[in-house]
């Protein structure tokens, strides 16, 4: 079975099933999807997410996000926006209205040599915002209420997203599965997926970014942003044992992920691997 979702109003939608933990059980499918926004969904993605069964939609997008680009509305599915207020992400996300006005402002940045190396300094900053999902108090309530929805079996099957299923959308995947003992390098490579799924999508939003300006300090930091890099991941990881000294106490002291709520997820979500889908 299939991963990969296709859509054709979106670019990034897998399953996280048929992935293995480290007791050799495999990742049900069918009771999670990740995304990208579900603003241009169609008539067909509709009906194609009603058949999967679909019973709760996750949003992690912040308030003006959702408010320029609504997610499509799907009949007797339930939707929960959870913002973690990731003020990069949101600005990685964008869109085409809002181009203009964001790379007005980073050319007057970029005009002189202190904006310049500025810019060139906070390349790599989508680290810092993966470090904020991970510690601050208001990321951390609004990821404790998705654990929570999804140790309660009547809320699945659940897709979360965001506006391009990386970071947002990522830190709730990365946590799903570290609560189902799935191995540190196998977590990595799932959350590496979405090089793959965006690279169409980024090209086509670097040549939106080129039509406004072909200053290259500027276009590199538009491009930096959209990356998915192991750095990233990197950096989650990091703090996650900086604050707590490992994963598994990080999920429990920041996440409210206690043994019994551990236990119940991965009896929901969890499968023989002999019995893995092909």
């Amino acid at each position: 079975m299939s991963r990969n979702i296709k859509l054709e109003g979106t670019f990034n939608t897998r399953d996280i099933g048929g992935i293995a933990n480290k007791e050799g059980k495999m990742v049900r499918y069918g009771l999670m999807l990740r995304s990208d926004a579900l603003n241009k969904i169609t008539k067909n993605d509709v009906l194609l997410l009603q058949e999967y069964g679909l019973k709760t939609i996750i949003d992690f997008r912040g308030k003006q996000e959702v408010e320029k680009a609504p997610d499509v509305d799907i009949p007797n599915i339930k939707a929960v926006n959870l913002s973690p207020n990731a003020e990069v992400a949101n600005i990685a996300s964008g869109n085409i209205v809002d181009d203009k006005i964001k790379i007005d402002t980073l050319l007057k940045e970029a005009s002189s040599e202190e904006g310049r190396n500025k810019l060139k300094v906070r390349l790599n900053q989508m680290t810092e915002q993966m470090r904020e999902l991970v510690n601050e108090p208001y990321a951390n309530l609004q990821y404790r209420k998705f654990v929570d929805l999804i140790a309660d079996e009547n809320n699945l099957p659940v897709l979360h997203h965001c506006r391009g299923g990386k970071d947002r959308t990522g830190f709730g995947a990365l946590i799903t599965l570290f609560i189902l003992d799935v191995g540190e390098e196998e977590v990595r490579k799932e959350y590496m997926l979405t090089k793959d799924c965006m690279a169409k999508r980024n090209e086509k939003r670097m040549n939106e970014y080129r039509a406004y300006t072909d200053n290259e300090i500027v276009l590199e930091y538009l491009s930096a942003l959209m990356q998915t890099k192991e750095i990233y991941f990197d950096a989650a990881i990091d703090e996650m044992k900086k604050l707590s000294g490992s994963i598994d106490k990080y999920l429990e002291e920041y996440l409210d992920v206690t043994k019994e709520k551990k236990d119940k997820i991965k009896e929901v979500f969890l499968e023989d691997e002999c019995f893995k889908k092909e």
